[in-house]
């Protein structure tokens, strides 16, 4: 889980000048008193070994209700015996600026780890350093790189610790009526890497050697073994910043991908693929219009699910194993009672525009359903 504090923080204190831990102190809004966390490891090179005062430029954001939890949270970590794990710390972090995309800005950037499960983090371009001391040792290449290393093994192992703890719509939704098979755990895995992996590609996304950096987060072992083969041959891994090209099936071995692959290709499958069109013509791209609607997230939520069941069973179907007729015959039933739901759920809540070619696209996939398990 990624924890965000960036938009409660005033400004703190960071200070490395005792090699092997960083004390951290944050001064957060509405709040007297400040927090102080002391974590095992060094800042990045620009600040090791020093003292830094830093402040937020201007005024915080205006307090919102969502903010409650980051305060409790904040209280809860500095009271909190699971031990804190350094990440990058750094005041030069380079990112996009929010002013102009096609600069990039030096900024602020304080990550760690409470135990595996909670990424921690205060960045942003909003943080001014007001002080900073001489470093009080010495911090040498080897030093830095030795500290990033960690630092990055720290992230790869709250990656699979949070792939681990993993429980999508897919998997929720199962139950006596759904029975599970094995393909409901294989897709949930890689949904579970998909979902996780917008963050990762964001941190590395300027870093000279990203693409590296995300495929040993993301464990791609077999990736990292082809970039090494490639190093060999002379490509300079250097120019490429990151990989933009994960897919789902990457997080998969390789027959299992296979069998995914198999499993789009089919008719039913297509027909999927326009219900998921209609959705994103009337609904995700309308953000404003749904916000908040409870009702519509209910549907998104629940066609979710959906596409991993339907995924799973067609799967399940390509196995062509005796035993496993009564499972998909089960399935089926469940998955086209929810399509029915959810087409009149859809009409109660949605235009009459959007709600019909929803009706008709549920439709094709009932139609392909019936089909398939024939």
């Amino acid at each position: 889980m990624l924890i965000d504090l960036t938009s409660i923080v005033c400004g703190g204190v960071i200070d490395n000048t005792v090699r092997g831990i960083t004390r951290l102190t944050l001064r957060v809004a509405r709040e007297k008193k400040e927090v102080q966390l002391s974590i095992p490891g060094d800042c990045l090179g620009d600040i090791a070994g020093c003292h830094v005062v830093f402040e937020r430029k201007g005024s915080p954001p205006r307090a919102v209700s969502q903010q409650i939890q980051l305060y409790r949270y904040l209280h809860k970590l500095s009271k909190s015996k699971i031990p804190l794990i350094a990440g990058d710390m750094t005041f030069s972090r380079r990112q996009p600026s929010s002013l102009d995309t096609a600069h990039l800005s030096n900024m602020l950037s304080l990550e760690f780890f409470e135990g595996t499960e909670m990424r921690v983090l205060v960045e942003g371009e909003d943080f001014a350093c007001s002080e900073i001391s001489l470093p009080k040792w010495e911090c040498t290449l080897a030093i830095e790189n030795t500290q990033e290393l960690l630092n990055m093994s720290a992230l790869h192992d709250h990656v699979l610790a949070n792939v681990a703890n993993f429980r999508g719509p897919g998997l929720n939704m199962l139950g006596k009526d759904m029975p599970s098979c094995k393909w409901d755990t294989v897709l949930n895995r890689a949904e579970a890497y998909m979902a996780i992996l917008p963050s990762v590609c964001h941190k590395y996304m300027t870093h000279c050697r990203g693409v590296i950096a995300e495929a040993f987060v993301l464990d791609q072992i077999e990736f990292l073994d082809n970039l090494a083969t490639d190093a060999e041959h002379g490509y300079d891994l250097t120019l490429t910043h990151t990989w933009s090209g994960w897919q789902v099936t990457d997080f998969m071995n390789r027959e299992d991908a296979r069998r995914l692959r198999r499993a789009m290709r089919t008719r039913l499958f297509r027909a999927v693929a326009q219900l998921i069109s209609v959705i994103r013509e009337h609904i995700t791209s309308h953000y404003e219009r749904y916000r908040n609607n409870n009702e519509v997230e209910q549907i998104l939520s629940v066609f979710a699910g959906l596409i991993s069941h339907l995924l799973a069973t067609i799967m399940l179907i390509h196995e062509r194993s005796t035993g496993n007729e009564p499972i998909i015959l089960r399935r089926a039933e469940t998955i086209a009672l929810r399509l029915r739901e959810l087409t009149v759920h859809a009409r109660e809540c949605l235009p009459q525009q959007a709600s019909g070619q929803f009706s008709k696209a549920t439709q094709s996939i009932l139609h392909e359903l019936q089909n398939i398990v024939q």
